[in-house]
């Protein structure tokens, strides 16, 4: 968990202080690839099996990450300090990415 939240807090901050926006998917092998022209990340990788969707417009973002045979993923987005989670199939993958750069992407999610 500690692990996860590091990696939502790094990625924010590079994602923010780089002024990139877009929708982003960052795992092991490929690192952060934008779904659109939204810039680039370069350096930047998950541990094995983990993966991170994010959108992100202007200053704000609302990530989901989670590992393949995890049975959660875990949200969180900057206009809030809350930390959300939803139950998920082990060895599947995440749901789609957040539909908005904020909490509102969570609605219907637990909080932590």
């Amino acid at each position: 968990m500690k692990k996860v939240l590091f990696i939502f807090l790094m990625l924010s901050f590079l994602l923010v202080s780089n002024g990139i926006c877009g929708e982003w998917t960052c795992d092991s092998t490929n690192g952060c690839n934008p779904t659109n022209d939204a810039g680039t990340i370069t350096n930047f990788k998950t541990s094995n099996n983990v993966k991170i969707l994010v959108n992100s417009e202007a200053q704000s973002y609302a990530a989901v990450s989670g590992h393949t045979n995890g049975d959660r993923e875990y949200g969180a987005a900057s206009d809030t300090t809350k930390i959300y989670y939803k139950s998920k199939t082990p060895g599947t993958e995440l749901s789609d990415s957040p539909s908005e750069s904020n909490s509102t992407s969570f609605d219907g999610w637990s909080e932590l």
